[in-house]
């Protein structure tokens, strides 16, 4: 039995839908079977689900200051670090993990901005949970952006720190892990002696996805505050929902999660448009639902969305970005892949009234969550570094 510290940003048993709070949870759960796992994490004290987690280690809590998040971001900028290691900065978890090292045989520190919490003179194991590729989003971002947007200027500022950031930090790790062998392959900042390729898992569902003619329902799930997941609701809603109402009127665009007060009244205005906000259960939107779909343009790794509607046979759609991070683990046989938005349109009108093409996909979608993506065996090599 190892001892081990979870360090986190965020609170991994928050009821917020997030893919890398859904991860950091399920590795803490999943090590703490055959370890003692302790988790130190920040977070808006809104986002703290209890007191009590659902796992046997110890819990510590820090809240966020808004305040103090500004002033750290102007100050990591001063000092040539991101600004998102400045922001999610905590004075309590630094001083905590420094006092506190000697006790753990590994320290996990989840995503880059968690990074400068290592200690210097720490001796065990040092993972850092890299899960995506920070720098390539930015990437991404930025070719998004025009060069009359200021914030096109703070994104590139943002790049250029980003990427020190992980070059110097892969080699100062013992282990960095993240989701996707794309990723893996296109970025040169990566030791790939020391860089792992663990993909993503997903919870075991039931498989609730019957084809129906009157399923009428698109689903998108996932935290809209994100910038990615919010420009993709947003395009859908505004470039391809017409469209598809002029084939049949009665579809209506489901979204699931996180959603700040702002966008969820913009875009509760919208026809055939319905915002749930977060959910802890699916099946009842799952049941009359066409199918799901990732269709961000804005995608590093693999979507943990594309997961979550196979582990309940609820067929996909997803664009090319979203899904090439995992194109040597998912085939087409079990998700429908788009380039261009006139497909997308073409694969929502074939899934409404095909009964074999949407039961197929159910059925390979289903079969290969539950064969391959439990994060039993997503984890097996979590274990041995450990």
């Amino acid at each position: 039995m190892k001892k081990i510290l979870f360090v986190s940003s965020r609170n991994p048993f928050s009821n917020i839908y997030s893919g890398d709070r859904i991860r950091a949870k399920a590795i803490i759960t999943h090590l703490s079977k055959k370890n003692k796992v302790d988790l130190v994490c920040s977070d808006y004290i809104q986002n703290l689900k209890s007191k009590k987690v659902n796992f046997k280690g110890n819990f510590f809590f820090f809240k966020y200051n808004r305040f103090f998040q500004a002033i750290n971001s102007i100050k990591a900028l001063i000092k040539f670090k991101p600004m998102q290691s400045g922001f999610f900065f905590s004075s309590e978890i630094k001083n905590f993990v420094e006092e506190n090292h000697s006790k753990y045989d590994t320290i996990i520190f989840h995503l880059l901005r968690c990074a400068e919490y290592l200690p210097k003179d720490f001796k065990g194991k040092k993972i850092m949970e890299m899960t995506d590729v920070s720098s390539n989003n930015y990437n991404q971002t930025i070719k998004k952006l025009s060069i009359f947007n200021p914030l096109f200027y703070l994104y590139f500022l943002e790049l250029v720190l980003i990427k020190k950031f992980e070059n110097y930090y892969s080699k100062v790790f013992d282990k960095t892990i993240i989701v996707s062998k794309k990723d893996l392959v296109s970025n040169k900042d990566l030791i790939r002696k020391k860089t792992l390729v663990i993909p993503l898992g997903c919870e075991i569902n039931k498989k609730i996805f019957g084809f129906k003619e009157q399923n009428y329902k698109i689903l998108f799930i996932g935290n809209i505050n994100y910038l990615p997941n919010k420009y993709a609701c947003y395009d859908f809603i505004k470039n391809i929902l017409p469209k598809i109402l002029k084939i049949d009127n009665r579809i209506e665009f489901n979204i699931v999660g996180e959603i700040n007060r702002k966008d969820k009244i913009l875009l509760s205005k919208y026809k055939n448009v319905t915002i749930h906000g977060p959910l802890k259960n699916l099946n009842k939107i799952v049941k009359k639902s066409i199918c799901g779909i990732a269709n961000l343009e804005i995608a590093t790794g693999f979507q943990f969305k594309i997961l979550t509607y196979m582990s309940y046979g609820l067929p996909v759609i997803s664009s090319y970005n979203s899904f090439s991070g995992a194109s040597n683990l998912i085939k087409d046989k079990d998700i429908l892949v788009y380039q261009k938005n006139n497909k997308l349109i073409e694969y929502i009108g074939h899934l409404k009234i095909n009964k074999k093409l949407s039961t197929n996909l159910s059925n390979n979608g289903f079969n290969k969550i539950k064969n391959k993506y439990s994060w039993k065996e997503i984890f097996k090599p979590y274990e041995r570094i450990i």
